[in-house]
């Protein structure tokens, strides 16, 4: 073999091995910003706030510094959008900043259209931005067709649900029913679907399914029934 031709064959051997590693190593390095603003995410969902403003741009730092790494990754997508929306609701970011949590929600969606967490996300945010309109409808219906067992889909899906039960079409409570029969069947979920429905004064709905269905026996005679529906 000619020494020219050897030494391209070398020489591109090595850049790809260099590419190699260096794409290992962004990705690697990515992942761990990523589980650092993951950690924070559930972190302030178990304490119910966050800390303060240092520990929201931490957060939003440790993200952008993935998805940055990373663009296509939808995990890193869906979790930035996840901490913005944070942002805003702790008046960390102005409302506006809800225009490019959706835009990243849908990125998610086109990145991995199977994953539950993204369409359930948008359909929430889309209700609050536009009530329950087409868009809310259809990403209500993507996210219980791709996690139909989901808690974070059961749950999201009755909130939307309840909150628009006077919009609500026949098919509409029809699904509502059937995402609450869901909801029975997981604690914890039924007892975030009841407390959100006394906030939002719907209680009235869920307790007198709880009350006059013979299937839901089992749930009328719990200290959960007690609490909220008598």
């Amino acid at each position: 073999m000619p020494v020219v031709s050897r030494f391209l064959i070398i020489a591109g051997l090595l850049l790809i091995c260099g590419y190699g590693l260096y794409t290992s190593y962004t990705r690697g390095n990515a992942n761990g910003w990523y589980f650092k603003a993951d950690f924070a995410l559930n972190a302030w969902a178990k304490a119910g706030k966050i800390e303060d403003s240092n520990a929201y741009q931490e957060a939003l730092a440790a993200i952008q510094k993935a998805h940055a790494m990373d663009p296509g990754h939808p995990h890193y997508v869906h979790m930035l959008g996840r901490i913005l929306h944070q942002g805003v609701d702790y008046q960390f970011e102005p409302n506006s900043t809800l225009a490019q949590v959706k835009d990243l929600y849908l990125q998610a969606t086109e990145l991995r259209p199977l994953w539950p967490d993204p369409w359930i996300d948008l359909a929430r945010l889309n209700n609050y931005l536009h009530g329950y309109n087409d868009d809310t409808r259809y990403y209500l219906k993507q996210a219980m067709a791709v996690g139909p067992f989901i808690d974070l889909v059961t749950l999201g899906a009755l909130q939307v649900l309840l909150e628009n039960w006077t919009d609500l079409t026949g098919a509409d409570r029809t699904l509502l029913f059937e995402q609450f029969a869901v909801a029975v069947k997981q604690p914890k979920v039924l007892k975030a679907v009841l407390v959100y429905a006394r906030q939002v004064n719907r209680e009235k709905i869920v307790c007198l399914q709880l009350k006059f269905n013979p299937e839901y026996k089992q749930q009328k005679l719990s200290s959960m029934y007690a609490q909220f529906c008598r």
